[in-house]
């Protein structure tokens, strides 16, 4: 069916069908299809004939960053927005587009304009906190993360960025493994009480529905973790190792807790097979590469 739409599509813009619906629907089939390409140019096509279609604009533009070239959808978002296009769908799609350009800044900002049209944008806050964190901004981040702790809608998302951002801190600072008392980091200020305990309960809740899930594992280990809690975290590592064995990081992160806790047998046993399998992580990597090199030169791609 698929096809015979497309054909039909197709034959009618080629008679210069005099409405835009014919250039609508064979976009979004392209889109569906993960034809970007053809999919911009039939959207392009379609504003040269209609210039007021203000919705192809914002297709085009999202069919851009989906064929990898955001920085051509933040020209089109920002055209759109100075044509008086809603600012509260268009900053958040503006603000995505920066971020995957590399222009973290800028797209900081524009979520930022968000949050001040609609300051309960969950997306919003999350992205900014994001970029904060990435940033290395960590009060700005922890505050929007604690926030967003509050919101059912990404409250996960929150716990596991949070969890990340206070490891990230540690080993920028140096700090990281260092052998710390449990509780140490309330005199800090940085993340309230019950701020933690809405973490680790997201993280918790999400383990009950999916045991094996790998980043609530994660995250709840790290958080136990950075508050000094290892015995805790140690289970949580513990029971990555029984889903992930090949994961060398999962056993590095053993060998730390086991030092951590006196272990010592155990804690040079977890480096050893840390070490191993790091080894077969390179060997595969290199693998890995060579097979690609080997495609692209049967294929014609490089000399």
């Amino acid at each position: 069916m698929t096809a015979n739409a497309l054909r039909e599509y197709r034959s009618a813009i080629a008679a210069g069908v005099d409405s835009p619906a014919a250039y609508y629907a064979l976009g979004v089939l392209y889109g569906k299809k993960d034809e970007h390409s053809k999919a911009i140019a039939v959207y392009r096509e379609l504003v040269e004939r209609w210039p007021g279609e203000s919705r192809a604009q914002e297709l085009l533009a999202a069919c851009y960053v989906a064929a990898g070239q955001p920085a051509t959808a933040v020209s089109l978002y920002r055209t759109l927005l100075d044509q008086d296009g809603d600012p509260a769908t268009l900053l958040g799609r503006l603000g995505d587009a920066q971020s995957l350009s590399g222009d973290l800044q800028s797209a900081a900002q524009s979520y930022g304009d968000l949050l001040m049209l609609r300051p309960d944008s969950s997306r919003a806050r999350y992205q900014l906190a994001r970029i904060y964190a990435t940033e290395g901004r960590a009060e700005p981040a922890i505050a929007a993360y604690v926030e967003l702790l509050a919101q059912k809608t990404y409250a996960r998302q929150a716990a596991l960025g949070l969890a990340d951002l206070l490891i990230e801190m540690d080993r920028r600072s140096g700090e990281l493994g260092r052998a710390r008392e449990e509780g140490w980091w309330r005199q800090q200020g940085l993340v309230g009480e019950e701020a933690m305990q809405k973490a680790e309960v997201q993280l918790e809740a999400a383990l009950v529905e999916r045991p094996d899930s790998n980043a609530d594992l994660w995250g709840l280990g790290k958080l136990f973790f950075w508050q000094g809690r290892y015995q805790e975290a140690l289970v949580c590592v513990a029971a990555l190792a029984e889903t992930t064995p090949d994961d060398f990081r999962v056993h590095f992160f053993l060998s730390k807790l086991h030092g951590l806790l006196g272990e010592e047998q155990a804690a040079r046993e977890a480096f050893a097979q840390y070490q191993r399998q790091n080894q077969r992580a390179k060997v595969a990597a290199r693998v890995q590469t060579e097979r690609d090199v080997l495609l692209k030169q049967l294929s014609g791609k490089t000399p």
